[in-house]
Order: C-alpha cells, then structure tokens, then sequence
C-alpha cells in the first residue's frame, strides 16, 4: 500500500534566501554551468549555447525522494531522482547558460527545483573531455527532509511508481527518459532497466 506523503513548501522567505546565497557562492568571471542528472537532461528550463557530457565524482543519481507534484499526488506518490553523495560518479549533462538569459534561468531553476527544499543547491566541479573541468551548479538531496524515501527493494519501488502521475506526467515516463537520456550518454544502469520492468508489468497487469 502507497503511504499518503504531504506535499511540503520551502517558505518564500527560505527560497529566496537559498537563491541569493547560491547567486552569491557563483564563480566569478566563470560562465554559469547547470548540471543536469534528471529530467533537465532532456528537458531543461533555461537557454544554452553548449551541451556537453560530464562526470560528477562522489555521488550517484539514486530514485530516493518521494514526488508529489510533478510526478505523483500526495494520496498516489511517485518517486523521484536525487543525487546521493557515494564512492561512486554520476554521468550526466553540463549546460552552459547563455549570458542574456542568466537572470531569469535563477527563477526558472528555483521554481521548478526548489518548491519543496528537498535539493540543496549546491557548485560542484564536473569532468568533461571536451571542456576540461566545469564549475556547476546542481542539486544534491537533503536526507533531513519529509520527502526522503531513501533506499528500498526493486519490488517496492515498483508498486510506488506503477500508476503514478502528476502535474508533468507519468511517473513511469519519467523513469523511461532517464533511462533513454543515459543510453544516449553510454551509461548503462541495469538496476533502472530492471525498475521499468518491474513498473510495465504491473501497469500492463491492470489495463
């Protein structure tokens, strides 16, 4: 059975001060960079003149917070991804934003990535062969939050995410763009192969 999860908001006090703070630990005279590990892969809020594979070091794209909004309800949640700190490297997209379009990305970015403050905005340093090393800015999970799930069984990630849908789709879409965005990067991730497996037989169980 899905637990019933409440959607929580950042106060507009908090994320306002959680922008000012990121704009003001920005690099100077760097371009601005975005790192995207999810949907913003295929699907990112801000203009750019370059797109380019990268590697962040030290943490892993993990399906470990609940999803209230864009990809479930609060009486039907899914899941959806954050970066975890590990041993490990997440592959991913580097986004250079172009200059004009800066000041509105901020507000872009805060909207959609921001409402709940289950991310911490956070610059890190990617890896990318065509650029060398990149200053960027992500979004790193907060484990203290109400919306961390946090590890569990294929099996139930599955029941979670089977059915799932909110305000930008469904929560098995999601998993399917992640998963296709990767190949694209030449990621193979067998543990995401065998979720979406899991989600399609049960959602083809129900029809």
């Amino acid at each position: 059975m899905k637990p019933n999860i409440n959607f929580v908001h950042m106060s507009p006090e908090d994320k306002q001060k959680s922008l000012l703070e990121t704009r003001a630990g920005r690099p100077s005279d760097e371009p601005m960079w975005v790192f995207g590990f999810g949907s913003l892969m295929w699907n990112p809020c801000f203009d750019y003149d370059i797109k380019t594979a990268a590697v962040l070091k030290g943490y892993d794209r993990k399906f470990h917070i609940w999803t209230t909004r864009a990809r479930g309800t609060p009486d039907n949640p899914g899941l959806g991804l954050c970066l975890e700190d590990c041993a490990g490297a997440c592959r991913g997209v580097a986004f250079r934003l172009v200059e004009d379009d800066v000041e509105a990305a901020w507000e872009r970015l805060w909207e959609r990535e921001m409402g709940s403050g289950i991310y911490r905005p956070v610059w890190v340093s990617l890896e990318s062969e065509e650029h060398d090393r990149i200053v960027a800015l992500t979004f790193v999970v907060n484990r203290e939050h109400p919306h961390y799930a946090g590890p569990m069984p294929s099996e139930r990630m599955a029941d979670i995410m089977a059915g799932a849908k909110g305000s930008y789709g469904l929560c098995r879409d999601y998993l399917a763009g992640t998963i296709e965005e990767m190949r694209k990067l030449d990621v193979a991730d067998s543990d995401l192969e065998e979720l979406l497996s899991r989600v399609d037989a049960i959602e083809s169980r129900s029809e």
